[in-house]
């Protein structure tokens, strides 16, 4: 979430970066302010979903007055999970607001790539 005033928030999709390794899939998300329990990861139909959900309360008390705010913010990201992927060695931890996945490579599994002659 960023900041819009002093007292709002406003939703943003996070930023993301994939990185095909020679044993993995490497995908790392920036969550920032976010904690790894507001964080939801899933495989469902070969897609890596990545969601958050998040509910805050601001309250101020002064001798004539009370204001108390609530917001909610969400956000979700899917990732189709190529062939070569095994969905059954996943691996996720989450560091100074980055959520760094994991995904290991079936063994033995090699790409089918063709080329295509551009005339």
């Amino acid at each position: 979430t960023d900041e819009a005033s002093k007292d709002q928030k406003v939703s943003v999709v996070p930023s993301v970066n994939i990185a095909d390794e020679d044993k993995a899939f490497d995908v790392n998300v920036a969550v920032p302010g976010l904690d790894k329990k507001d964080i939801k990861i899933e495989v469902q139909n070969d897609c890596l979903i990545v969601s958050s959900e998040k509910q805050y309360e601001n309250e101020e008390k002064n001798k004539n007055w009370m204001r108390r705010e609530y917001g909610y913010a969400s956000f979700q990201r899917m990732f189709q999970l190529p062939d070569g992927a095994d969905q059954d060695k996943i691996q996720a931890e989450m560091k100074n607001g980055v959520l760094s996945i994991k995904v290991a490579k079936k063994a033995g599994y090699i790409e089918n790539i063709k080329r295509i002659a551009i005339e």
